[in-house]
């Protein structure tokens, strides 16, 4: 099944300190498909049978989020960037059953000179009916979840010190 991007009502709007982020830092991107199958994007939840896709998957997800990325006002650069965001994708699949249900996950990392300065990993969802066994709404699904993963990093306050050269935020500390 070929992928194809459907069904995204809007991009993802940065948070005001992304956005200025993104503005004043160029910086390189580059994803690439670390799962097990690069092929198999999805499957039943009552069969062992999987769904697979002709395309690649990480040129496809690189592109896309690179999309997302310049709409959200990202300067990125070509040749040598200062910064390099680097997206690992772990999981990137539709399960039908009584619903589509849309998982993507990737690992996010921000270095330079080789060293990292920040990492994080996302994941998104999206959830469409389903029990019809069509193509529309895996796609439909897989678009939502990789978008509901650029809005997560389009959010996030620790991207934006770290875009910056600040130290990333401490994550907030475990009640006693």
């Amino acid at each position: 099944m070929p992928l194809r991007w459907t069904g995204v009502d809007a991009a993802p709007i940065p948070s005001p300190e992304v956005r200025s982020a993104l503005a004043a830092t160029p910086f390189a991107f580059g994803l690439r498909d670390v799962r097990r199958d690069p092929a198999q994007i999805g499957g039943y939840e009552d069969s062992p049978a999987v769904v697979r896709t002709p395309d690649n998957v990480a040129q496809y997800c690189t592109q896309r989020l690179g999309d997302m990325l310049l709409r959200a006002g990202a300067r990125l650069a070509d040749a040598n960037p200062a910064l390099v965001l680097q997206a690992e994708l772990v999981e990137y699949e539709a399960v039908e059953g009584e619903d589509f249900n849309g998982r993507a996950q990737i690992r996010a990392t921000l270095s330079t000179g080789g060293a990292t300065v920040w990492t994080r990993t996302y994941s998104g969802g999206a959830k469409r009916w389903g029990r019809t066994h069509d193509p529309e709404r895996v796609n439909e699904v897989l678009s939502n979840a990789l978008a509901s993963i650029a809005a997560q990093l389009l959010s996030d306050g620790s991207f934006a010190a770290a875009l910056r050269g600040q130290p990333a935020l401490a994550p907030p500390s475990a009640a006693p």
